[in-house]
């Protein structure tokens, strides 16, 4: 579970996950600054968690680059999907991630995060949703960019 006063980057991590087909399929994701930037309204002693299925090691970019910018930071790695998908949902504050992880997606309608924040690389060629909720709480909730 989150803690009530944690943000929430979840590092999908395709690169790991399929290393011969990340490349051609485009699923590429922010480097550690870009990451970092995603949430730099954040003051320093916020609270981050890097929530990622696929090692510690490869995390530790994101992590330096998180402190750097004076936030607590832990990772929650090691999990199965599911476990993921309910680490996220756990959120009260903010969640961040790729726009194409549908966890991601989906944890921003059911779960009670204030915001989420999806986001896309310019490189990557992938449509940016903008969808049309009619829900006004959802309408304020998702933040959509593309990160060149």
């Amino acid at each position: 579970m989150a803690d009530p006063d944690e943000n929430i980057f979840h590092y999908r991590n395709f690169k790991e996950e399929m290393p011969t087909r990340w490349n051609d399929l485009k699923f590429h994701e922010a480097d550690p600054q870009q990451a970092a930037d995603l949430f730099g309204h954040l003051k320093e002693g916020d609270k981050i968690a890097i929530v990622t299925r696929f090692g510690r090691e490869t995390a530790q970019p994101y992590v330096d680059a998180f402190k750097a910018r004076g936030l607590k930071v832990r990772v929650v790695d090691g999990q199965d999907g599911p476990a993921d998908f309910c680490f996220l949902m756990s959120a009260q504050k903010e969640i961040a991630g790729l726009r194409m992880s549908s966890y991601l997606t989906w944890a921003g309608y059911l779960g009670n995060a204030t915001r989420v924040i999806a986001y896309a690389m310019a490189a990557s060629n992938h449509w940016v949703p903008t969808y049309n909720c009619t829900s006004p709480e959802l309408k304020g909730k998702f933040d959509y960019r593309v990160i060149h």
